[in-house]
């Protein structure tokens, strides 16, 4: 069974990326979720994990501390096999690349990636 998938991409360019997500890989997803909304919050913050609303709170304190693309970063990084643009799959190179390359290739692990999850979650859940 294949688990990558060539993305065409214009003027040439393509994109191969993974279509099953690893243990690493969602590992990777929910750091970066939870480092996306908390990750730049100084460490002198007092968070409460286990309590939703002191999370959300100090969350909501500090929006010049969230990373929205920490996700998709993630998803780039764990989930490209290779690509036009070089030999390393790097941030730096996919940052400087024009959004009519990266959006397909990101709309795609989207949604691979998020139904994956969900669908583990059901699985793990006992739910159908």
């Amino acid at each position: 069974m294949d688990d990558t998938e060539k993305i065409e991409l214009s003027d040439g360019a393509w994109w191969t990326i993974k279509t099953m997500v690893t243990r690493g890989m969602r590992k990777a997803f929910r750091k970066a979720g939870l480092a996306g909304f908390i990750g730049g919050i100084e460490k002198g913050v007092d968070i409460d994990f286990t309590n939703q609303d002191s999370l959300r709170k100090a969350v909501l304190a500090h929006p010049e501390a969230w990373d929205l693309d920490a996700i998709d970063d993630a998803y780039l990084l764990t989930g490209s096999v290779s690509y036009s643009f070089g030999d390393k799959i790097d941030l730096a190179i996919i940052d400087g690349l024009d959004d009519k390359y990266v959006e397909p290739v990101l709309n795609r692990m989207r949604e691979l990636y998020a139904e994956m999850a969900e669908e583990r979650r059901q699985g793990f859940s006992g739910k159908p």
